[in-house]
């Protein structure tokens, strides 16, 4: 009977310190973390920007007009371009450089889709990300601070269509070039 009381306090003893220990540790745990400090980019700065966008007179059909020359803004290139019939194409090469001190990652072109569903839809635009040798690249693609990316913009009217134009068709498109940070 004295050993079972014994050992009965002990195992009280121990559930209380238990609990105690318990308490504490969720009252350190439940207590709210503030950390203060101060972060300095120095002289980063971002500044994805075009350094030249040219006709590709190798690539694109004699006498195709440019309504107007293409312009970029920001990470944004439009174009306006007339095609007089089936078979004929412009092309264009772009060069986008990282002048900023951040580096960036080419994530995607935006705007293409909605530029290929306007009217009129038997011209339509394709972008392809070049390298160095012109070979075609897809994904994602690292632009480091002081390189560059190529891109090739092909505007053309399907050499396939059966459409017999009664005058000249003209398009317009903003392409959006879509940089984050790496």
């Amino acid at each position: 009977m004295k050993n079972e009381t014994k050992r009965n306090g002990i195992i009280i003893g121990a559930l209380l310190i238990t609990i105690a220990l318990m308490t504490v540790g969720y009252a350190a745990l439940a207590t709210q973390l503030t950390i203060n400090g101060t972060v300095s980019t120095e002289d980063a700065n971002w500044n994805i920007e075009f350094t030249s966008i040219t006709k590709n007179n190798t690539l694109s059909t004699a006498g195709v007009a440019e309504v107007s020359a293409p312009t970029a803004s920001g990470t944004a290139a439009s174009f306006n371009v007339s095609l007089a019939k089936p078979g004929e194409k412009i092309v264009y090469d772009v060069i986008v450089k990282n002048s900023g001190t951040i580096d960036a990652v080419f994530k995607q072109m935006n705007g293409v889709d909605e530029i290929n569903n306007a009217a009129p839809t038997n011209i339509t635009y394709t972008v392809q990300r070049l390298d160095t040798d012109d070979s075609i690249l897809t994904g994602e693609g690292d632009l480091l601070n002081g390189e560059t990316h190529k891109f090739r913009v092909t505007i053309e009217w399907a050499a396939s269509s059966t459409e017999t134009p009664a005058t000249v068709a003209t398009k317009t498109g903003t392409i959006y070039f879509d940089y984050q940070q790496k």
